[in-house]
């Protein structure tokens, strides 16, 4: 038949496939019931891609190269600059010998000695420890270091001094006002305040740098022990020598 009411020919018909209907096998008891799956246990969605840095590998090696380089200049710069605290070892050096710390001591010794000598009778001349008098100029030598003596005269005592201060070999054999710490004094000055100033000032300075030169010179800083006895010990020492100088220039 033709038209709308041709019958359909069982042949061309399609076939659908139907799943039977199963049975869902039952979980036992033991294992619990099996809950559906909720919208947390899907897997979360891809990350999108990040983007990929267009840097090649020889700058980023020169980039990481200098900030280790910076990491490693201010971790040196915090070293040094890091005070030494008590748990934290120092460096030390080693002792000094015995040979030149003995030489060195004994020099400064020496100077110690000269300058305590030097400053003294002025010193006390100038605080007001003084004999006032006359001197009457003997003798005179000329030369790198010219000396005069004399004979000083008070009203209780007389002396032949060795004089200091503003004398030369023209005032031979005239008498010049003069003062002396005392009848045991080896020296009278002749002069003014200003010049008493200018012979002990300058004195005590360099008394007070030997002082540190001993210290250095003896090896008191390098002891591993003791080093704060050491170096007290030295300025005693230094001390001790002017308190000498000071007692005989009385």
């Amino acid at each position: 038949m033709s038209g709308t009411n041709r019958a359909v020919d069982p042949q061309h018909q399609p076939v659908t496939h139907e799943a039977p209907d199963l049975p869902v096998p039952e979980m036992p008891a033991a294992y619990g019931t099996v809950a559906p799956p909720t919208e947390t246990d899907r897997e979360p969605a891809a990350a999108p891609p990040r983007p990929v840095s267009q840097r090649g590998p020889l700058g980023s090696q020169a980039d990481g190269m200098a900030a280790i380089r910076a990491v490693w200049e201010r971790a040196g710069e915090s070293e040094r600059h890091r005070p030494a605290g008590p748990g934290r070892p120092r460096r030390r050096r080693e002792p000094r010998r015995l040979a030149p710390a003995l030489l060195g001591i004994l020099v400064c010794a020496c100077l110690l000695m000269f300058f305590a000598w030097t400053a003294a009778p002025a010193l006390w001349i100038s605080v007001g420890h003084a004999h006032t008098g006359t001197v009457h100029v003997t003798s005179c030598q000329d030369g790198f270091a010219p000396s005069c003596t004399g004979l000083f005269q008070t009203d209780a005592w007389s002396k032949e001094l060795h004089l200091t201060g503003e004398v030369d070999p023209g005032d031979l054999g005239s008498e010049l006002p003069a003062r002396a710490t005392g009848p045991g004094s080896h020296s009278a000055y002749v002069g003014g305040t200003a010049g008493l100033l200018l012979r002990w000032a300058p004195s005590l300075v360099l008394l007070t740098a030997t002082a540190f030169a001993l210290v250095g010179c003896s090896g008191a800083t390098r002891l591993y022990e003791g080093r704060s006895q050491a170096i007290g010990l030295c300025w005693a020492a230094a001390g001790a020598v002017l308190a000498v100088a000071l007692g005989f220039a009385w």
